[in-house]
């Protein structure tokens, strides 16, 4: 039964690292970024940084890769959002 539960684990935890992939991607590609919340994005990065630590110190495999997963790609996403309005405050808007 402990194997089956690990499975479900490892699955799960793959899961979750692939699901932030699609919107990291078209958030490079396209630079829509005005609906991204920089807090959301910050507790999820502050949060998983913590799992990781946690995942590593007890060595449980399933929430270092899914945490990991959310870590990256949640400051690339905050990378992106952080630079694109970063060039828009150079930017002379018309009124």
């Amino acid at each position: 039964m402990d194997n089956i539960i690990n499975i479900f684990g490892l699955i799960g935890a793959i899961l979750v690292a692939v699901s932030f992939i699609p919107q990291t991607y078209k958030t490079i590609n396209s630079d829509e970024i005005k609906d991204i919340s920089v807090l959301f994005m910050s507790i999820n990065i502050v949060s998983s940084g913590l799992m990781c630590i946690y995942g590593g110190y007890f060595m449980i495999i399933p929430v270092i890769i899914s945490n990991g997963s959310v870590l990256s790609n949640c400051c690339i996403i905050l990378y992106c959002v952080l630079k694109n309005s970063e060039q828009k405050k150079g930017m002379i808007l018309p009124p």
